[in-house]
């Protein structure tokens, strides 16, 4: 017993160290989905503000294949999604992180296949993100001007090569100032100018469909979807894809476990 306190104590020191950069992910994440806490048709939103996730149209959670933990998000074209309903932090923000993980399960269908979608009035793109008829390439925009990427790939922006499908990706996207930088398995990929003010206003948030736009989801698989009202560093996309919500929750875990350890000594 004495041998496992120490140890707990050493691993415990050494996971506080880590958390006040950890932590600073925290600050202005508006939406945070590890699709791994469902009840029902609703997705729990582990950003912790309430605004949970609705599947719609048969949209589903399946545990296989997840990036991490226990369930990802699966979209298989039509009008699927999962839907988070507008609140004011989602109205207002005009600087903004957009990041998930994506495996593609079928090829680029030749229409404009929608990812992610956040409408605003007159507007189904603050940013929309879809997927381009030639090929498995993103196209990243918003409004007013229908600017930004035309197609997001894992080395460019419409260069002629493509995202493979089966594969998971990790994609990011950093608006501040003018301009969206992409990022792709957290290397900059792009950077194309934006609205210096982007489209604002009630409007949800979609994984999949939007009621916004007249066409079809995707079909993908999608996991730890976030969404920040600020602008995230090169360094803190990084610690996102390489687990650190992971290590913060293990710490919480963690110092959970110490806790008991000290009640039964």
């Amino acid at each position: 017993m004495k041998l496992f306190i120490r140890l707990s104590i050493i691993i415990m020191l050494l996971g506080i160290m880590a958390l006040p950069s950890l932590a600073n992910l925290y600050d202005g994440l508006l939406l945070y989905f590890t699709f791994d806490e469902v009840n029902g048709d609703t997705v729990i939103n582990s950003a912790g503000n309430g605004h949970d996730g609705i599947l719609e149209a048969d949209a589903k959670v399946i545990d296989d294949p997840a990036k991490y933990g226990t369930g990802a998000l699966q979209i298989d074209g039509g009008s699927q999604a999962m839907t988070v309903e507008t609140f004011t932090e989602l109205e207002e923000y005009q600087e903004n992180t957009l990041i998930f993980w994506i495996n593609f399960t079928a090829p680029a269908s030749g229409g404009w296949d929608q990812i992610i979608a956040k409408p605003a009035p007159g507007s189904d793109r603050s940013p929309g993100l879809w997927v381009t008829p030639e090929g498995l390439s993103i196209h990243y925009r918003y409004e007013p001007g229908n600017l930004g990427p035309w197609g997001v790939t894992p080395t460019g922006n419409q260069n002629g090569e493509f995202f493979e499908e089966g594969i998971w990706y990790h994609v990011a996207g950093v608006t501040q100032d003018g301009e969206v930088t992409c990022y792709v398995d957290g290397v900059e990929v792009c950077a194309e100018a934006v609205p210096a003010e982007i489209a604002q206003g009630a409007g949800g948030f979609h994984v999949g469909n939007s009621p916004a736009y007249a066409g079809a989801a995707a079909r993908f698989i999608a996991d730890d979807v976030a969404l920040y009202n600020r602008a995230l560093s090169e360094d803190e996309i990084l610690s996102v894809m390489e687990g650190a919500f992971l290590a913060v929750e293990a710490s919480d875990k963690l110092a959970s476990t110490w806790g008991s350890v000290k009640d039964i000594r």
